[in-house]
């Protein structure tokens, strides 16, 4: 059952503030597995990279924010050959949704998630 929603009558106008603010905090739990494998793969990345280059490449994962009724964020992937690729992601609060470019999960799946995400920082560094 979903406090949120049961307590929509007693928050009132801040019930969108609130529903926000939970899915952020889940998006970031159900993201934690990726942001470790994007440190884990930066680590990789810059170790044969001259200091100077190493900002230069790379995995980022930006901040969830808010858009209207979505939370989004977006995963910057940089090459020193290739132009910067961003790929979006959104979730629609009140749903168990996630949107990555063009692919859409549920956010509790974990595992669906980590392959998007893998599968596309390779595919990018790899060609």
């Amino acid at each position: 059952m979903n406090w949120v929603r049961l307590l929509g009558p007693v928050l009132g106008p801040f019930t969108g503030t609130v529903e926000r603010r939970v899915a952020i905090r889940k998006a970031n739990r159900s993201f934690g597995h990726v942001t470790q494998f994007i440190a884990e793969f930066n680590e990789t990345l810059v170790k044969d990279l001259p200091p100077g280059l190493a900002s230069s490449a790379g995995v980022s994962l930006t901040t969830w924010s808010r858009q209207g009724d979505d939370i989004i964020s977006s995963l910057w992937l940089r090459s020193l050959r290739k132009q910067e690729m961003i790929i979006p992601l959104r979730i629609t609060v009140g749903t168990d949704q996630v949107t990555i470019g063009e692919v859409s999960l549920l956010l509790s799946d974990g595992e669906g998630i980590q392959g998007v995400i893998t599968s596309t920082v390779i595919r990018f560094f790899s060609i």
